[in-house]
């Protein structure tokens, strides 16, 4: 009996053994696998606000998908890819917009699970269009052949909360 007892034991110790050391390469390889991901579609996101700042809307037009769908601020401006290509083309071109500069304040990515999407919000300030509010990006990406790519990107103006009524007066318009 001493015997099976110890028998057990050790078989239970081994295959303890056996899972805990299979556990942590597991939890090496899918830390190191989003981290990449992560890298990679910071990278895109990069490009993307690089292009935004040095007004090429045609390196843009290579980071977003055929079928996307895109949002400027203005409740107005929803766009197809041609039509945000058209209207970024409108709007980086115009001469009374001076340089843009910013930089990323804030930067939040969601993977999915399966690693081919991704949900990801950059805060910044973009002086030459607003000085003082804050802008939000919440775009997702999804993989395509390899790269990361946005599908969906939507720019809002992020005013603090302190500031609203202030905003609300500023935009007030009679009806």
């Amino acid at each position: 009996m001493k015997k099976i007892i110890t028998l057990i034991l050790l078989a239970f110790s081994l295959s303890a053994a056996i899972g805990c050391k299979n556990d942590k390469a597991s939890v090496q390889t899918e830390s190191s696998y989003p981290e990449t991901e992560k890298n990679a579609i910071f990278a895109v996101a990069d490009k993307f606000h690089t292009a935004f700042k040095t007004k090429k809307s045609q390196d843009i037009k290579a980071l977003i998908v055929e079928n996307g769908f895109y949002m400027g601020t203005d409740p107005e401006e929803v766009f197809n890819p041609t039509a945000f290509e058209k209207y970024l083309l409108e709007k980086l071109t115009n001469p009374a917009i001076g340089t843009i500069d910013y930089k990323i304040d804030r930067r939040e990515v969601n993977i999915a699970e399966n690693g081919q999407s991704a949900v990801l919000v950059d805060q910044f300030t973009p002086i030459a269009f607003t000085q003082y509010i804050p802008w939000r990006m919440t775009s997702h990406l999804i993989k395509k052949d390899g790269l990361w790519k946005f599908d969906f990107i939507s720019l809002s103006m992020t005013p603090k909360n302190d500031v609203l009524p202030a905003v609300n007066m500023a935009a007030f318009q009679e009806q």
